[in-house]
C-alpha cells in the first residue's frame, strides 16, 4: 500500500467519526429529555391549568356571588299640580334645590278665594237665620194648634150641655142657639186641623233642629270647601326632596291639572338590578349586596335584597286577530331573560350622593362562600378604583 492510499484512508476515518459524533444527542438535551422538563409543555400546561380554574370559578361565582352592571337608583317622582288656578305669586324655590316636608313651593293669587271663604261665611249666618225663623215659625204654630184645640174643647163641652138640656127640656134653649153652637164647635174643629197643618208646614222648612239641619250642613260644606280652595294656593314639598323640571316666573298661569314642576323624594330610595335567569337561583330576600356608584368612585355601598321580580313583559301579541310573532335569536347561545331586582339601601349611603337614574354596579352574596366572596369582594374593590377612569 502506498504512502497516499493509507493517507486517504486516514481521512475517510476522521469524516465517519465526525459524523458519528455530530449525530450523538448532547448530555444536556438527553436529560431534559429524560427528566419529561420541557418548558413549551410546562407553560401550556399550567396555562390550560389557570383558565380552567378561572373557568371553574367564573361558573361557580355567576350562581352564588351574581353581579349585573344593568343596575340603576330608582326613587319617587311627584308632579306638583296645582288643584286650584290662578296667577303665581310668588316662587319660592328653584331648581335643583332641596327642600324639606311642608316647606312652601309655589304661591297663586288667594284674593278670588279669601272672597269665596268671606262669601261663604255670610251664606252661613243668613242659613243659621233662616233656621232660626223656621223654630220660630214652628213654636208660633205650636201655639197656634195649642189655642185651637183649647177652642175646640169649649165649643164640644158647650154643645155637649146644650145637648143635655135640650134633651131635658126641648123648649129652654131655641134651635138656633143650638145651631150656632154646632157650627162654633165645627169650626173649632177645622181650626185644629189648620193649626196641624201649619205646624207640619212650619216642621218640614225647619228640618233638623241644632247643626244637623240640611241647610246648615249644606252651608258648612260650601265653607270648608272654600277654606280648602285658600289652602290649596299655596303649593308646599310633600316630603323631604329636590326640585327638578322647574321653569315658572311669577305671573305665570297655574292652571288646575297641569304640572308646574317635579318633586324627587328622598324617601325610600332604592336600586333595581336586572339580573339573568341564571343568577336568581341561589338569591332570596335578605342577602348581602356590594354596590358601586359612578358618582362616588373608590367606594363601596352596602345593601341588601329587598325582592326579586316575578315576571316580565313577553312577547305575545295583545291584539286579536292577527298572528303570533315569533321572535329569533341569532347566534350559538341563547341571551337569557333579566328580571329586576329590588336592593334596599343601607343606612350608610348619603342621600346627597344618590340620584334617580344613576348607573350602578351591584354584587349579590347568596351565601358563606370564603373562597368565591374574598374574590368578589376584591374585584369589586378593583371595580370602585377603575370607575375614577370611567
Amino acid at each position: 500500500m502506498t504512502d497516499q492510499e493509507s493517507q486517504g484512508k486516514m481521512k475517510r476515518g476522521e469524516t465517519i467519526a465526525g459524523d458519528s459524533e455530530s449525530v450523538r444527542p448532547s448530555p444536556e438535551s438527553s436529560e431534559s429529555e429524560a427528566s419529561g422538563r420541557d418548558p413549551v409543555r410546562i407553560a401550556t400546561l399550567l396555562i390550560l391549568t389557570l383558565c380552567l380554574i378561572f373557568f371553574t370559578l367564573y361558573l361557580r361565582a355567576d350562581r352564588v356571588m351574581p353581579y349585573s352592571t344593568q343596575a340603576r337608583v330608582v326613587g319617587r317622582t311627584v308632579s306638583i299640580v296645582p288643584q286650584v288656578g290662578g296667577y303665581i305669586t310668588s316662587v319660592k324655590v328653584g331648581l335643583h334645590e332641596v327642600v324639606d316636608r311642608s316647606q312652601v313651593l309655589v304661591e297663586i293669587d288667594t284674593l278670588q278665594y279669601q272672597i269665596g271663604v268671606r262669601q261663604a261665611r255670610a251664606n252661613l249666618d243668613n242659613v243659621i237665620q233662616q233656621i232660626e225663623g223656621a223654630s220660630a215659625s214652628v213654636a208660633a204654630a205650636v201655639a197656634g194648634l195649642t189655642a185651637a184645640s183649647a177652642q175646640e174643647n169649649i165649643t164640644r163641652r158647650s154643645s155637649e150641655r146644650v145637648t143635655a138640656i135640650s134633651e131635658l127640656d126641648p123648649t129652654a134653649i131655641s134651635q138656633a142657639d143650638r145651631d150656632r153652637l154646632e157650627a162654633a164647635h165645627l169650626v173649632a174643629i177645622a181650626s185644629v186641623e189648620a193649626a196641624k197643618a201649619d205646624l207640619r208646614r212650619a216642621e218640614a222648612i225647619l228640618g233638623s233642629p241644632g247643626m244637623d239641619n240640611p241647610a246648615i250642613r249644606a252651608a258648612a260644606a260650601t265653607l270648608e270647601q272654600a277654606e280648602l280652595n285658600l289652602s290649596l294656593s299655596t303649593l308646599t314639598a310633600p316630603s323631604r326632596g329636590a326640585i327638578e323640571s322647574m321653569f315658572l316666573e311669577v305671573g305665570h298661569f297655574a292652571s288646575p291639572g297641569q304640572p308646574l314642576m317635579t318633586f324627587v323624594s328622598a324617601s325610600d330610595v332604592l336600586i333595581s338590578a336586572n339580573m339573568r335567569e341564571n343568577n336568581l337561583a341561589n338569591m332570596k330576600p335578605g342577602n348581602p349586596v356590594e354596590f358601586i356608584l359612578d358618582v362616588a368612585p373608590g367606594k363601596i355601598f352596602n345593601g341588601t335584597v329587598r325582592s326579586i321580580g316575578l315576571g316580565v313583559s313577553g312577547s305575545a301579541p295583545n291584539d286579536r286577530g292577527t298572528l303570533p310573532k315569533v321572535t329569533t335569536t341569532t347566534g350559538w347561545l341563547r341571551q337569557p331573560q333579566q328580571f329586576p331586582v329590588v336592593i334596599n339601601l343601607a343606612d350608610d349611603v348619603a342621600g346627597e350622593i344618590l340620584r334617580i337614574g344613576a348607573q350602578v354596579s351591584v354584587m349579590v352574596y347568596t351565601g358563606d362562600h370564603p373562597i368565591v366572596n374574598r374574590i368578589g369582594r376584591f374585584a369589586m374593590r378593583v371595580n370602585s378604583i377603575l370607575s375614577y377612569l370611567r
